[in-house]
């Protein structure tokens, strides 16, 4: 629980915010109330966060082969999962798919199954470079783990929000669906 806090804060005070111009939008999907520590110690707002959309574009994906001796790296654009070695067990085949939808989200499955239990953390890199600017730069957004399905918010990710880049990264030792939220 602190580790999260002090990994948190550690995050926010790296980020920097940049200036913009065009406009992204919101959805409001129910996401469930967790219980947030932070949120006691008032640094996060507590309103009910919801799914990030911008135009939709062409989806991407790319597999790989993952052993357990050197990891390796899943890239579809500039959306990337990097898997350090050691977090699998036997080689396996992983697929990061983008799909193209309003939300910016993310699904990464192993060949044999829906989801995946590493025994490290891998760290995820997600791309909102097609989202406009004025929206996105209000205040920091967050990664979820969401339902594929019906895109319900399951629970919230440590992540890093990078305004510059327009990325935002976190880590996970589970495959599943992932987006942005505000």
């Amino acid at each position: 629980m602190f580790r999260q806090l002090r990994f948190r804060l550690a995050l926010g005070a790296v980020v920097v915010l940049a200036a913009g111009g065009v406009s992204c939008t919101s959805d409001h999907v129910a996401a469930p109330q967790p219980s947030n520590p932070s949120s006691l110690l008032g640094l996060f707002d507590d309103s009910r966060p919801s799914l990030v959309t911008c135009p939709a574009v062409d989806g991407q994906s790319a597999t790989g082969l993952i052993g357990p001796l050197v990891g390796g790296v899943l890239a579809a654009g500039n959306t990337r999962v990097v898997i350090p070695a050691g977090a699998v067990l036997a080689p396996t085949t992983f697929t990061l798919t983008v799909p193209s939808s309003k939300y910016v989200e993310i699904e990464v499955t192993p060949a044999d199954s829906d989801h995946f239990a590493f025994q490290i953390p891998v760290i995820v890199t997600i791309d909102y470079g097609r989202c406009g600017r004025s929206n996105i730069d209000r205040g920091l957004l967050s990664v979820w783990n969401i339902d594929p399905v019906t895109k319900a918010l399951l629970q919230p990710m440590v992540s890093l929000d990078n305004k510059l880049a327009r990325t935002i990264t976190f880590s996970t030792i589970h495959f599943s669906g992932y987006a942005v939220a505000d």
